[in-house]
């Protein structure tokens, strides 16, 4: 069989957006592609029918999105067709089309001065939107020719990865009136709008005003869409304090109402309330995923996770919480984590992955090393059902949930779970081909326990041709997060690595996700329990395998993954090759040059800063033992990821050119810390390449011909 290519991810297709029309009998979803001439992806629309399955193509443009059910058989959806329809240089536009599913050609609805990342419909002609607005943007166009030469920061984060510099702006949700063609804000100037969802003329939403930094808690917000009213459920209020986020400073004179840095809304504070609470509520709380329904009293039920959003008791993962009239109670203890799938570079685009309906909230959870869709009712959470590999995104349909899953050797597709039978079946075929003919590696199972009694999930893909009388150089591959999860999905990059001739290790350490709040508790841990745990797992795989050439092991990662291989060459020569993909490691320096700095690496150190534990600090970064490192070591860094930010990657890359080692940098102009998975194709590819190139040099005798892999 012929071995999968680098280019071969130009081929697959990518499902998301997956949305239910009114009745239930038919579905939308959309299907993008690469396209390597226009360096991006095209895009377009699909329809199942599932009262006879079948599945076809509704567009034909290539450059459709976010689908809106209109009616029964209308859509609605974004598009670029016409001249037109491009904003003008330092303008937003983004506009709409209609189109029957009877037949026709889709129709220009409306456009919007807004590149707009989300809309739902109200009701007939009336849409609820979300758009990021700059604040620091000037009115004047004499002016805003000006604003193009300078950036303004006053705020935490002030970049975002990316997005370049983002201080003021914020994502605000607007009410859009298409027949007065007028739209209104509904969220405040400062605020930064979430998740929201529609339900009987009430619009739900989620998130946190600031004016210092972004906080860790947010709220859960009503507004009335008639009414123009607003009602506080949950969590913090919506006022900023005129100190910024005074972060509880007892000195603090800001706005009244702001007691100690606790931001409040006009009124009471729901959970300082004796009634409806059961102490189980936190005070502060990071809310997730919601969904809501109307009540029988012509109100609005809201059933939310929602966990304590002060981590230092370890409670990361969330419970889930119901409001109604005004009370919050505790609807059911889950601890999972709540809209996570296991990783993957076969995913692009979004997807519904938490919905209430009569009385009832399905929602999918990374449990262990699957992405499952959950029942919560009645109080309790139950798998719905059993599906081998990932549920990416679903939603409610006539007698049961479409949705959009990956398995071990296939690719996004669409299913259909059926309430009555409790059976899934597939409904579309669009990867099929593709995979035809081409060695895909089983994932074999190679879990075990570790020195510390705890169980450990890990995998292997055997290399194409594998001969066990053979010698095969291996490479381990660490999942970043690092509260991330491997599972049993394809992965191009593995099945790539797989088809080169390579044994591939995956593990998923402690620190990651699926397995509860004790398991994923890597505070203050970095580099210890994780370590352990990847280099029993690497001993362990090489036990099981004698085929493996333990002189030719290399090791890769990305984000904590790479912090982690950064990590690793600093404290053990058992690799001869490393690839370190958009790391950090420096904790000092990545408070401040991560957008995720002054939150994450404080809380994964335990409260401790560079000001409180500098000394702590330095001996838990990997540059600290770049004068150890003696393995040969290829940088891959996007110049715009802002997560974990070039400076990062280059300090280990710079200590490591100082030392004598053999090293290389590659970095990639205008992607982000999401270059592996939603990259622009040709530098998806480049970067496969390189990796290739970078282990076939020091874990073979001899390199990959240009063009095999292409």
């Amino acid at each position: 069989m012929r071995r999968i290519k680098i280019s071969d991810l130009t081929d697959y297709r990518y499902l998301s957006e997956v949305t239910a029309c009114p009745s239930g009998k038919k579905a939308a979803f959309v299907v993008k592609q690469a396209d390597r001439k226009k360096k991006g992806y095209d895009s377009w629309i699909y329809i199942v029918d599932f009262c006879t399955e079948e599945v076809r193509k509704l567009t034909s443009f290539g450059a459709e999105n976010h689908v809106v059910f209109d009616d029964e058989d209308t859509v609605l959806f974004s598009s670029r067709r016409k001249p037109e329809d491009e904003a003008e240089k330092q303008e937003q536009k983004t506009v709409f089309y209609r189109i029957s599913l009877k037949g026709g050609e889709a129709e220009r609805a409306f456009e919007l001065p807004f590149d707009v990342e989300e809309i739902k419909k109200v009701s007939d002609g009336v849409y609820c939107f979300a758009a990021t607005v700059d604040l620091n943007r000037p009115e004047d166009k004499e002016e805003l020719e000006e604003y193009q030469d300078y950036h303004i920061l006053e705020e935490l984060p002030y970049w975002a990865n990316g997005a370049y510099f983002v201080s003021r702006f914020r994502r605000t949700l607007f009410v859009f009136h298409e027949a007065e063609g007028t739209w209104e804000r509904v969220t405040e100037q400062l605020f930064a709008a979430e998740h929201f969802e529609i339900q009987d003329g009430w619009l739900i939403y989620t998130g946190a005003a600031y004016d210092r930094y972004l906080p860790k808690g947010n709220g859960l917000f009503c507004y009335d869409l008639e009414k123009k009213e607003r009602t506080w459920l949950a969590g913090r209020g919506n006022q900023v304090c005129s100190r910024g986020n005074c972060a509880g400073r007892k000195d603090c004179v800001g706005r009244e109402g702001c007691i100690g840095g606790k931001d409040r809304l006009d009124g009471e504070n729901p959970i300082d309330r004796e009634d409806g609470f059961d102490g189980q509520v936190p005070a502060d709380m990071r809310i997730g995923l919601f969904g809501c329904e109307a009540d029988r009293q012509g109100g609005v039920r809201v059933i939310f996770s929602g966990s304590a959003a002060d981590a230092a008791d370890g409670k990361r993962n969330p419970d889930f919480y119901l409001w109604k009239d005004g009370h919050i109670d505790k609807e059911a203890s889950f601890g999972y984590s709540v809209g996570s799938v296991p990783a993957g570079d076969t995913c692009l685009g979004g997807g519904r992955r938490f919905l209430t309906r009569g009385g009832k909230t399905w929602f999918i959870s990374c449990r262990r090393t699957r992405g499952s869709i959950h029942l919560l009712s009645e109080g309790t959470v139950r798998e719905l059902f059993d599906f081998d590999g990932s549920a990416d995104f679903f939603d409610k349909a006539e007698g049961g949930l479409v949705f959009v899953g990956r398995t071990p050797k296939g690719l996004q597709e669409l299913y259909f779970y059926d309430e009555a039978s409790g059976q899934c079946r597939r409904l579309s075929h669009l990867n099929e081909a593709v995979l035809e003919d081409r060695y895909v590696g089983t994932m074999e199972n190679a879990g075990f326990v570790d020195s510390d009694g705890v169980d450990i999930d890990g995998w292997v893909i055997l290399p194409r041709d594998y001969d066990p009388d053979k010698k095969y150089p291996a490479v381990l591959n660490i999942h970043g997060g690092p509260k991330v999860a491997y599972g049993n999905v394809f992965f191009h990059e593995m099945q790539v690595l797989a088809g080169a001739g390579y044994f591939v290790l995956l593990c998923n350490p402690r620190g990651g996700d699926g397995r509860g709040d004790e398991f994923a508790d890597l505070r203050e841990k970095y580099g210890t329990i994780d370590f352990k745990d990847l280099m029993e797992f690497t001993d362990h795989v090489c036990h099981l395998y004698p085929a493996i050439d333990q002189k030719r092991l290399g090791v890769t990662g990305g984000s904590y993954g790479g912090f982690m291989t950064n990590w690793i060459i600093g404290h053990t020569d058992r690799f001869a090759a490393a690839v370190s993909q958009r790391s950090f490691s420096n904790f000092l320096s990545d408070f401040g040059c991560s957008e995720i700095g002054y939150s994450f690496d404080v809380d994964e150190n335990g409260g401790k800063t560079p000001w409180t534990a500098p000394e702590e600090l330095w001996k838990r970064s990997p540059v600290a033992y770049a004068g150890s490192v003696n393995t040969p070591t290829l940088f891959i860094h996007s110049l715009k990821d802002y997560n974990c930010p070039l400076s990062e990657g280059m300090q280990m890359f710079a200590a490591l050119k100082y030392f004598g080692v053999p090293s290389k940098a590659f970095l990639f102009e205008g992607e982000s810390h999401e270059l592996s998975r939603s990259g622009k194709p040709v530098h998806r590819i480049r970067r496969l390449r390189e990796m290739l190139a970078w282990f076939d040099r020091y874990l073979k005798e001899e390199t990959s011909k240009k063009g095999d892999e292409d």
